[in-house]
């Protein structure tokens, strides 16, 4: 029995000892028995494997850093995989030395790799040859899963286990986790241990968890690459865990926002309370943030570019609140909130952080943040001062220069006289307090009235007219504009219909849109259903939007060009405020620019601003737009306007707004009203391109012009005016409707014993067609006055039965050629 024990090598452990150089320094009885030719002194690897080098599964690693290790290898000459653990020791005399315990490994065995996991916790152990594509199976505890082969080839076995012992749901993983041609290096750059779950199928039935590690191992000198796969039942764990993460992931939803991971909003109030209660002695602040014009950023740039938006300020709002103690919300909308140590956010830094992502690119001009204040006084609620912080925050919105304030108590006092005012403007919206006033647009020259604009007044109970200054800025900020532009706009249509009733001929109503009835109202639909209800055309109710809405907001472009194809004619409010420029003109789908009096001013202040306006009434002509200069008051400003060809204005030089009965007794009075309207067909502007040939004959041509320039056809029996520049207007003193009116009967507007004198000149340009011909004439103004005239005349070219020519005019009558040796006129041939 003793011999039996002795020679029973896989019952026991062995110990030896070697130093740096691999030379063995001490080795116990078992140790011998495990090596019979190992002798002290000698090389580890010359006495226990007969090798000449070191051996390439050593597990002792001299570069390594760990003092330890464990380990599995295969001795080829025992058959045996042994469990090795090598330690670095100081070896009594020898210095640095490794000590190697060594243990068999036996088919039974449960205890090989115990320190990866938990002890004794594998169900399964398989040694999985590589190199070979063999397998054994080296323990299975009985009757639990469903086990292929004990031993065999590898890649059948695995196809077999695939197909009828894992999970179908888990078949895509296990496939990824066991492919072999990236195993090793997997398991390398996982630590030296690869771990995969999945659904193993139960003898009794079933489906069960089970945990697959890998240790790769050397098997003996041949080097054949060799994996440990350890197979555990996990299911209890599993599915404790998978409890665990569904509490949390419902903990998780009902506490935060899933798009920016920030607290909700009743989350954060409750943790924001608890977080001043805990801390009495310290003070804190709210902070409110919104980002200005943010639904129309997401308009712009769309609803994923938004989400990027809020989500790199909710990282910025986390990172605040770890860093400084504080809590982090996030409200809805474009609304966060943060509560912090009071003194934490200052001006500068939010200066600072209004240049950093996302506000740092082009994209997010005109989407700033804003930023509200309040420290949460002694007995205040969070909630207290994230409503105060909010109000904080409003006052700096449109204010560009500014992008944070601390709230004042002035601030909710403001608050509620608006809200105050939204209560009674809601009140005076049912008992029709609201009324129409009515400014009219008129002839520059002849000051007859071509349309009006509805205005409002609030006629209210006690206060009396209020001007829609004190109220229209308080709907706008709180999203109620909508209401009171649909109630104007049915007034509108309602008065139409009564001057038309009472057997009248109305004038064009324009009425404002407004930014927010596009977000409230289908706009198009309600004006369509207006003029349905009251059976008037669509000439006579015109729309006015401004220059900032066109510009900022697609969705009115796109409601412009709905209106235009429904007949409609628009009109662009304050044109020049702020966005405009030359260029914009051939975008711009409207009909007529209402040019505003800051551009009228400015006009006045210097010859550089009076020629850009001019430039705006050229280049609006040439796009076949009309212009109405708004806020007119002077005469001076008038005698501008009409000098630069624009023909309509309103303000107060003509008439202030008035009520409807004012209006009504103006215009039964004669003359006063002009129904051709601002659209009525005008004079053409002169096409140079079109019309001059590049020569030097028309180079001479138009550098002899000066002052207006018109272009005649000239037939057998008359002449006919063709074009015109601006400049005419100012000579003749006439309007473009007027004139276009005359066009063909232009002949009749010289005086009778002058006529001969304009036709010679005619024929006198044909025969000279460098010099041309001039000659003084009278010409009736449209008002009856004579007038002088002095023309130079140029011969373009014939037209089948007519002539062209180009003509300068120039107005002489101050220079005395009404005397009475030329009152019959005279005329120089050149």
């Amino acid at each position: 029995m003793g011999n039996d024990k002795s020679d029973n090598v896989s019952a026991q452990h062995h110990t030896y000892v070697i130093d740096r150089t691999y030379r063995v320094v001490y080795m116990d009885k078992a140790a011998h028995r495990v090596f019979p030719a190992g002798q002290v002194g000698l090389r580890c690897y010359e006495s226990f494997r007969g090798a000449s080098e070191p051996c390439g599964d050593c597990p002792w690693q001299r570069e390594g850093n760990d003092s330890s290790t464990q380990t599995v290898i295969f001795s080829a000459n025992r058959n045996t995989w042994f469990e090795i653990t090598c330690l670095e020791v100081d070896w009594f005399n020898e210095g640095p030395c490794v000590l190697f315990s060594g243990r068999p490994v036996e088919d039974g065995s449960r205890s090989l790799f115990s320190t990866l996991s938990q002890p004794s916790s594998y169900d399964e152990l398989f040694e999985l040859n590589l190199t070979g594509d063999a397998y054994k199976v080296l323990y299975t505890e009985p009757d639990k899963y469903v086990m292929p082969a004990l031993e065999g080839q590898l890649s059948v076995m695995f196809e077999d286990v695939l197909e009828h012992m894992i999970h179908p749901e888990d078949r895509g993983r296990f496939q990824e986790f066991w492919e072999f041609g990236t195993l090793l290096a997997r398991i390398e750059r996982s630590g030296g241990i690869l771990r995969g779950e999945f659904r193993k199928r139960l003898m009794r039935g079933g489906w069960g968890w089970a945990s697959q590690t890998l240790v790769p191992v050397k098997r003996g000198e041949a080097g054949e690459t060799v994996v440990m796969c350890f197979i555990a039942d996990i299911d209890a764990e599993v599915k404790a865990r998978k409890g665990e993460f569904e509490s949390t992931q419902i903990l998780q939803l009902k506490e935060h926002d899933q798009l920016t991971g920030l607290y909700n909003a009743v989350t954060f109030y409750e943790r924001a309370e608890a977080l001043v209660k805990q801390h009495p002695e310290d003070r804190f602040e709210v902070v409110y943030l919104d980002i200005e014009h943010f639904k129309l950023y997401n308009e712009w740039h769309g609803r994923d570019a938004g989400d990027i938006m809020l989500r790199a300020i909710a990282e910025r709002f986390a990172f605040g609140a770890e860093c400084c103690g504080g809590v982090a919300g996030y409200l809805g909308g474009d609304d966060f909130a943060i509560v912090l140590p009071a003194g934490t956010v200052t001006e500068a830094a939010v200066e600072h952080d209004s240049r950093r992502p996302p506000f740092d690119s082009e994209d997010t001009i005109g989407f700033q943040p804003a930023v509200g204040v309040c420290t949460i006084e002694p007995g205040d609620s969070v909630g207290t001062a994230c409503d105060h912080a909010m109000i904080a925050m409003a006052s700096v919105k449109g204010i560009y220069g500014k992008r944070i304030a601390w709230y004042e108590n002035s601030m909710t006092e403001e608050l509620e006289s608006e809200t105050k005012t939204l209560l009674e403007v809601q009140r005076a919206l049912a008992n029709r307090e609201f009324v129409l006033y009515w400014q009219p647009q008129c002839s520059t020259r002849t000051g007859r009235i071509v349309g009006l604009e509805a205005l409002v007044r609030w006629q209210h109970p006690r206060r009396g007219l209020v001007m829609p200054g004190s109220f229209v800025p308080v709907l706008e900020r709180n999203g109620f504009i909508a209401s009171l532009d649909l109630y104007v706009w049915d007034e509108a249509c309602r008065q139409l219909r009564a001057w038309i009733d009472r057997g009248e001929q109305p004038v064009p109503v324009s009425v404002n849109i407004s930014r927010a009835d596009l977000y409230a109202i289908d706009v198009v639909s309600t004006f369509e259903e207006l003029l349905q209800r009251y059976g008037l055309d669509h000439h006579l109710l015109e729309l006015e939007i401004t220059e900032s809405a066109y510009a900022e907001d697609e969705r009115m472009t796109t409601t412009v060009e709905r209106l235009k194809e429904h007949g409609f004619t628009i009109l662009m409010d304050d044109f020049g405020s702020g966005y405009s420029s030359l260029n914009m003109l051939k975008d711009v789908n409207v009909d007529i620019l209402k040019i505003d009096m800051g551009f009228l001013n400015r006009a006045n202040e210097s010859k550089r601003s009076e020629s850009i306006l001019e430039a705006v009434v050229s280049m609006a002509r040439l796009m076949d737009l009309r212009i109405i200069a708004e806020g007119t008051e002077t005469k001076e400003q008038v005698d501008f306007l009409q000098s630069i060809g624009c023909d309509y204005a309103q303000g107060y030089y003509f008439y202030r707004p008035m009520s409807t009965e004012t209006l009504e007794a103006l215009l039964t009075q004669e003359g006063v009203v002009d129904l051709r309207g601002v659209l009525s067909p005008t004079m053409e502007l002169i096409d140079m391109k079109t019309l001059l040939r590049d020569d030097v004959t028309s180079r001479a041509i138009i550098d002899s012009l000066v002052g207006g320039v018109a272009v005649y056809a000239v037939y057998p029996d008359r002449f006919e005016l063709l074009q015109v520049n601006n400049a005419y207007y100012r000579v003749t003193g006439c309007n473009a409707v007027d004139l276009c009116e005359r066009q063909k009967l232009i002949s009749r507007q010289v005086h009778p014993d002058d006529l001969p004198i304009v036709i010679d000149m005619f024929n006198q340009a044909e025969r000279h067609p460098v010099t041309g011909a001039e000659g003084t004439f009278r010409r009736y103004r449209l008002s009856g006055e004579l007038m002088w005239m002095h023309m130079k005349a140029f011969f373009l070219r014939h037209e089948q039965d007519r002539s062209l020519f180009f003509c300068s005019l120039s107005d002489v009558t101050e220079q005395g050629h009404h005397r009475d040796e030329d009152a019959h006129g005279s005329m120089d041939g050149q």
